[in-house]
């Protein structure tokens, strides 16, 4: 009997209201994260990543947001049957932490770091001020900034982007939480400190065996990172396996397309017209959501579209391929 996943997205189904009506932000039909696992989700700017992530958390605002129907299960347990203040009590930074995009967003400019992290651990891990100080150096040591005492000592303004984008880490890690929620954590810092951050994030989750679920647009940080991957297309996962699998060997039109917008080298130029196809204005009310886009659809298309096993733990949502036959492209 297989072990029950750490977090089970099952049937997931977030609607937004505004002036046109409500419209679908989030479809999922199974997000399945074991524990100790990093799983990647990639996909554009505004395909619903980050209301997944506040989804999980309970943040997401309700209304515009609401929740029409699913499951999110952590350790068998519902986040979305527990109480905002039961959320606040035994899941937000005691079981689940995130790290947002921009750590100013984060952290408090009027307080030193010291203060705002002692004001987390004692919150969180009911320790004593003294206590508390010992264990915000530890997190400082451990996301491997240099000086600590040093570091506790200074203002989120003084920090660099990569030295905030640690402290924020070490927050995270502070409040004793096992799952971490990383939401484009690089997207704004340069390639070389993005690398460094990828790195620690990989060495905190196997060293600590902490789960993470990672968030990009860009496939690969993923590579990077994670173990396993899926791929959010207006809210729905169109496909997912294995990050090797998905990389190596992208089945939906739609992975081939995003893993082809980036170019190899300096010197790869990229033809816009086979990597970003246009819109062609057609849209359908049932069938596949990337329809008017995609250069391969056919009249199957229009139908419902399920999520289909081509290889090993690989899946793809496209009517191209059949059940149980090898699709290697």
């Amino acid at each position: 009997m297989s072990e029950k996943p750490y977090l089970h997205i099952k049937n997931l189904k977030i609607n937004f209201k505004s002036f046109e009506g409500e419209k679908t932000i989030i479809n999922i039909d199974e997000i399945k994260i074991n524990k100790g696992e990093a799983y990647g989700i990639i996909g554009e700017s505004g395909t619903g990543k980050t209301v997944l992530a506040l989804s999980i958390l309970q943040l997401l605002e309700m209304p515009p947001g609401k929740i029409v129907n699913g499951q999110i299960l952590l350790e068998g347990e519902d986040l979305l049957k527990k109480t905002q203040k039961q959320m606040q009590r035994e899941i937000r930074g005691k079981k689940i932490s995130m790290i947002f995009q921009d750590p100013m967003s984060t952290l408090n400019p009027v307080f030193t770091v010291g203060e705002q992290m002692i004001k987390v651990i004692i919150e969180n891990q009911k320790l004593n001020k003294k206590e508390a100080y010992r264990k915000a150096v530890e997190m400082i040591n451990i996301v491997k900034l240099p000086d600590a005492e040093r570091v506790m000592d200074k203002y989120p303004h003084e920090l660099s982007g990569g030295q905030r984008q640690r402290v924020i880490i070490a927050l995270a890690l502070s409040c004793g939480a096992e799952f971490i929620i990383a939401d484009e954590p690089t997207r704004n810092l340069d390639v070389t400190i993005q690398a460094g951050i990828l790195k620690l994030i990989k060495e905190l989750q196997r060293n600590l065996k902490v789960t993470v679920l990672f968030i990009a647009n860009n496939p690969g940080l993923i590579s990077a990172t994670c173990d396993n991957a899926g791929v959010l297309y207006k809210g729905e996962i169109i496909e997912k396996g294995t990050t090797k699998e998905i990389l190596k060997n992208p089945q939906h039109p739609y992975t081939f397309t995003l893993l082809n917008a980036i170019p190899k080298n300096k010197d790869t130029k990229i033809d816009l017209s086979k990597v970003i196809p246009p819109n062609d204005g057609e849209e359908i009310k049932e069938g596949c959501i990337y329809y008017n886009r995609c250069l391969k659809k056919q009249e199957n298309c229009k139908k419902e579209q399920k999520l289909i096993n081509v290889k090993d733990t690989h899946y793809v949502k496209c009517s191209l391929y059949k059940e149980g036959v090898n699709n290697e492209q």
